[in-house]
């Protein structure tokens, strides 16, 4: 089907040292659970809407939800929640203009209108909040353990004195962890989203090469001014089992209607809808 809405998301193989030939074979995907978020949260809506895979243009469209993509984007491509990755160079991002809904935060807002001189809509949110509301099974909180670490992609095998889940695992059990576990203490953006989005307290431990920029973003993007973030695991976890606020709604000044009200339905054909 050469005319359908391409839900993008971040999936390359990784490289494999084949040492005796001095060379490289090409290894299995990566599979960081939260860049495989984005076509579900999608497939989700499109259900919900009664919309086809199918471009309502009849040309191939991408949009771009959840992830620090929009350095894969193209002139023409729609944005709906994607942010800035703050380790990119401006120099990367290939487009002049996008078609943007809805964005991550207002850092990556301030950023697309500084770089285009258009206005950017002031919604915000990543979509991957929206995955239960949209039906998406979630899991029932039965805590069988005090703390679990889930480390960034880049900080996996680095190790941690805790039960550590990777984010290469599948979703469901990702998020069956989070929801067993009294805390969370972690360095990947979706490890906290999903911990706050299930109401476990969670703090961030700085990633070892990733930019603060999508962790500010997202903060700002969900009402808050800033997002404490740790220089080390131990801090992190002093913070989350001790802090006075570790039981608030981190969620409660941001509302998912915006976000969903700006789902691009208009770029996808009606189930049913003749060419």
């Amino acid at each position: 089907m050469t005319d359908r809405v391409e839900a993008f998301s971040w999936n390359p193989r990784t490289a494999l040292p084949v040492p005796l030939l001095r060379r490289f074979r090409v290894g299995p995907r990566k599979n960081n659970f939260g860049d495989l978020v984005g076509p579900i949260v999608v497939e989700l809506m499109r259900s919900r809407l009664g919309l086809s895979e199918q471009s309502s243009s009849g040309e191939p469209r991408r949009l771009f939800s959840v992830g620090s993509v929009l350095h894969f984007a193209a002139d023409g491509d729609v944005v709906w929640g994607s942010g800035v990755n703050g380790k990119i160079g401006a120099d990367r991002h290939g487009w002049r203009e996008l078609d943007v809904r809805a964005v991550r935060g207002p850092l990556t807002r301030e950023w697309i209108a500084e770089r285009t001189g258009k206005d950017v809509p002031a919604v915000y949110g990543d979509p991957a909040l929206l995955l239960f509301e949209l039906g998406f099974p979630q899991p029932i909180r039965r805590v069988s353990r005090a703390v679990t670490y889930i480390p960034n992609l880049n900080d996996l095998g680095a190790g941690a004195p805790v039960p550590v889940v990777s984010p290469r695992r599948p979703l469901a059990h990702v998020l069956e962890q989070i929801a067993a576990s009294e805390v969370v203490v972690t360095s990947s953006l979706h490890a906290l989203v999903f911990a706050e989005l299930l109401g476990v307290p969670v703090a961030l431990v700085k990633p070892s090469a990733e930019s603060a920029f999508k962790y500010e973003d997202y903060a700002r993007g969900t009402g808050r001014e800033d997002l404490p973030m740790f220089e080390s695991f131990d801090g992190a976890l002093t913070h989350v089992t001790t802090s006075a606020h570790r039981d608030e709604d981190a969620l409660a000044s941001w509302s998912s209607e915006p976000l969903r009200a700006a789902f691009p339905a208009d770029i996808f054909r009606a189930t049913g809808a003749q060419s």
